[in-house]
């Protein structure tokens, strides 16, 4: 049974419950370091400092999520970034990865406006992420044995 559509709703790291932390932490690594077979440092000190977009199902389970980070510099023009952005696998093929990406962006240009967005995408979804407008800014380069790309999105 598909719950879709799911819930996707912007939470701040110090409000997360330590369940929905649990849950979190476990779908990254579900699909990064388990289904990708990539073992990187998923805990890279960012997470506290980040909106965190998560999707659940009816049930209440977490099916899918996005950070969204601050820029990383003080400067006017320093952009601003999303990542970390999982489905499940249950939910993949309903649209959730698509509405996540466009929350992320929605919620960038909401909080940080006129910033470039700048994302490391793994190089396959380049076609993917180039529907939203977001070009690729590098060339090719390997991160912990996945080929990815950084892209951008001129604002």
């Amino acid at each position: 049974m598909t719950n879709f559509p799911p819930a996707i709703r912007p939470v701040e790291f110090h409000t997360l419950t330590l369940t929905e932390l649990h849950d979190l932490l476990a779908l990254r690594s579900r699909v990064f370091v388990v289904e990708q077979r990539c073992p990187y440092p998923d805990i890279d000190g960012r997470d506290p400092g980040a909106l965190h977009l998560i999707a659940t199902d009816a049930d209440g389970a977490i099916v899918g999520c996005a950070r969204c980070l601050d820029p990383e510099g003080d400067g006017p023009d320093s952009p601003v970034s999303f990542g970390r952005l999982a489905v499940d696998p249950s939910q993949r093929s309903t649209g959730l990865g698509r509405a996540l990406v466009a929350e992320s962006l929605a919620v960038l240009a909401d909080r940080w406006p006129g910033r470039d967005v700048v994302i490391g995408a793994q190089l396959y979804l380049e076609r993917f992420y180039g529907s939203f407008g977001l070009v690729r800014d590098t060339e090719p380069y390997d991160d912990f044995g996945i080929p990815h790309i950084d892209m951008r999105l001129r604002r």
